[in-house]
């Protein structure tokens, strides 16, 4: 089944290539208790994921390159800031404010110099200032991990096609509530919108940067 997807995207056309820029940032989507707590309706079995995204961010820092951390947060339990997103997944109770399942995932308390992003749908890009933050820093290249690669990770590495932004989804460093869902979005990213990384591939490709490349600043 998947040679036959894979030779059906060929012949449609999918699968260009897009190449990560000399300016990256990493953005780390929603790296929530609410997806590593089993007594959370979202609890995902992501642990190993993760570890890989605590690793990701390690090597961001190192490398010197913006660093974002997302949350979902509602004011209350009424979900108005999330809308028709709030009515349709009921599990997003979670992020009301006050439920430690909204809390940060232990280890990935913000740092000094990481800016964090509160949002309130899938996209981090939808209705926050990420755009407008990652243009005034001469951002090029968007690395993406988090949770969960069916719902927030597509979104946002959508938009971050839409914003002029290459997407780039750490394939280890991504995960979701089951196999299946997280496979076909990756290759879905794959084809149409970024490209999928391995965290190897990724630390090879920080550790490359010059560091005037990366220096916090307008382009030029």
């Amino acid at each position: 089944m998947t040679d036959l997807l894979a030779e059906d995207y060929a012949r449609a056309g999918f699968g260009g290539r897009l190449e990560p820029g000399a300016r990256p940032a990493l953005v780390v989507v929603d790296p929530a208790r609410a997806y590593t707590e089993p007594r959370s309706p979202l609890y995902a079995g992501v642990e190993r994921e993760v570890a890989a995204m605590l690793e990701l961010r390690e090597l961001a820092a190192l490398a010197g390159i913006p660093i974002y951390l997302t949350r979902v947060l509602y004011d209350d339990g009424d979900g108005v800031l999330g809308g028709l997103f709030f009515r349709k997944v009921p599990a997003l109770r979670c992020f009301v404010a006050g439920n430690p399942l909204a809390d940060f995932v232990p280890g990935f308390e913000p740092r000094a110099g990481e800016t964090v992003v509160t949002k309130h749908y899938p996209s981090a890009f939808a209705g926050t200032s990420l755009a407008a933050s990652l243009t005034t820093r001469g951002v090029d290249t968007v690395l993406l991990a988090g949770l969960s690669t069916s719902g927030c990770i597509r979104a946002t590495a959508l938009d971050s096609l839409q914003h002029g932004f290459v997407p780039v989804v750490v394939r280890d460093a991504v995960g979701d509530r089951h196999p299946d869902p997280h496979e076909s979005n990756l290759r879905d990213i794959a084809a149409k919108c970024g490209e999928v990384h391995g965290l190897d591939e990724v630390r090879d490709y920080l550790a490359a940067l010059s560091p005037a490349a990366v220096t916090d600043g307008p382009r030029p």
